[in-house]
């Protein structure tokens, strides 16, 4: 399984949805509403992939374009995807609204590859965090990982300005725990230590919880022993203070 991370994928990817919440909308919708409906959000979301496609063309994959106007544009898309997750949430269009969060996937990366900052992370935590939950391939898992790695690369300001530290909820933070259970499941050594590194660093307060459940879980699941053994390491190192 290769992540769906292409832009022109993501295109037909929601092309094919859209259609799917926007007529299931219209079939059972008030004549009229205050909200912005599904098809004006298709019109829109529309507009910012031929945008989005255009500048790839003209400044190529990985061009030079000014960091505020790429971060603008991906906050653009990634907000108007949300808004038609949440219709189809609202609908009962659980498949739509998996759908369209793995479609956030190809816009955040058309933000990382120009070098841009992801300002509306939920959606793009959610699509990871639903492929984290249905693939068990390691080579999936490791491009997962490193999607991850990329994607909180690119949550740098985001972080900064969040006043919400404390919140076991916010995006970074979930996606920092996400990250590290991703690396355990690749079962290599250094990437569990890489990843472990930065999640204690960014997540001091969480780590003890973190690899006391991490070694309960090598106990139930029948880790091998070198996954068991880098678990060990960081569950000695950060829960004995607990107990002391």
């Amino acid at each position: 399984m290769v992540l769906p991370t292409k832009l022109s994928e993501a295109r037909a990817r929601y092309q094919q949805v859209s259609a799917e919440i926007v007529t299931n909308y219209e079939s059972r919708a008030p004549l009229t509403t205050d909200q912005v409906t599904p098809s004006q959000l298709a019109e829109a979301i529309e507009q910012f992939f031929t945008v989005a496609m255009r500048l790839d063309r003209e400044q190529g994959e990985t061009g030079a374009i000014l960091k505020d106007d790429v971060s603008q544009i991906g906050d653009y898309g990634l907000q108007l995807l949300t808004d038609l997750a949440n219709w189809a949430q609202q609908l009962a269009l659980d498949s739509a609204r998996h759908e369209i969060a793995l479609v956030s996937l190809g816009a955040a990366n058309w933000v990382i590859r120009h070098q841009g900052e992801i300002r509306a992370p939920e959606i793009v935590v959610d699509a990871l965090a639903d492929l984290a939950n249905l693939t068990q391939d390691p080579k999936t898992l490791e491009q997962l990982e490193q999607f991850m790695t990329a994607t909180l690369g690119a949550l740098t300001a985001f972080i900064q300005q969040d006043l919400e530290k404390t919140n076991p909820g916010r995006p970074w933070r979930v996606l920092h725990v996400n990250r590290a259970i991703v690396a355990t499941r690749i079962h290599d050594p250094d990437t569990m230590k890489r990843v472990f590194d930065e999640f204690v660093q960014a997540l001091p307060e969480e780590a003890p919880r973190f690899f006391a459940e991490g070694m309960a879980q090598m106990i139930n699941l029948n880790y091998p022993q070198h996954v068991r053994d880098v678990m060990e390491k960081y569950y000695d190192a950060w829960c004995s203070r607990m107990m002391h």
